[in-house]
């Protein structure tokens, strides 16, 4: 026999008022009775995507169309799910004539194409997300690495769970915990 236990993290809100979407314990609408030894184990997790994979130290590129001035421009900080839409947040269509970015989806590599003397000018950060190192870039560059939006942040995922005795529970103030029935 077996059978599946759904844990929100929102759903003994009245129980445990302090319940976090990171931290929580669910109160079961009726107590689990296993008999003999059991194995337990996680079948799916819903982490919700709460974060920027741009923000203000990631979000700056510069550029020359040619006329020898510089300018450095911000992309707005916020969580950008793919690299069109970094693109296009890059804000460069009034220069299409100068400066062109190109995503190539199956390569997933980005291609800049910075025409007769303008420059592309890609710091640390922003650069990595589009498949760069930092670097002025002149002419048609391919970027060396694939363009992934979430490369800023390296993603590790911890899971804890327990299973223990119903005997370990007990009602003492706001803890839960039966210290002597944990064992290191």
């Amino acid at each position: 026999m077996s059978f599946y236990v759904t844990l929100p993290s929102d759903s003994s809100q009245h129980f445990f008022p302090d319940n976090k979407v990171s931290n929580y314990v669910t109160q079961l609408p009726s107590p689990i009775a296993l008999q003999g030894e059991w194995e337990v184990s996680l079948a799916e997790i819903i982490y919700p995507h709460t974060w920027h994979n741009v923000n203000n130290t990631n979000n700056l590129f510069g550029f020359d169309l040619g006329d020898g001035k510089f300018t450095s421009r911000r992309i707005p900080p916020g969580c950008y799910e793919t690299v069109p839409d970094i693109l296009r947040a890059m804000n460069l269509n009034s220069f299409r004539d100068k400066i062109q970015f190109m995503f190539n989806s199956s390569t997933k590599k980005v291609k800049v194409k910075a025409e007769n003397t303008a420059k592309v000018v890609f710091e640390k950060g922003l650069c990595n997300l589009l498949g760069f190192e930092p670097q002025v870039i002149e002419g048609i560059v391919e970027s060396p690495h694939f363009a992934d939006p979430h490369a800023a942040f390296p993603f590790f995922l911890y899971l804890y769970g327990y299973s223990v005795p119903s005997n370990c529970w007990k009602r003492a103030g706001s803890s839960f915990k039966n210290s002597n029935c944990w064992r290191k």
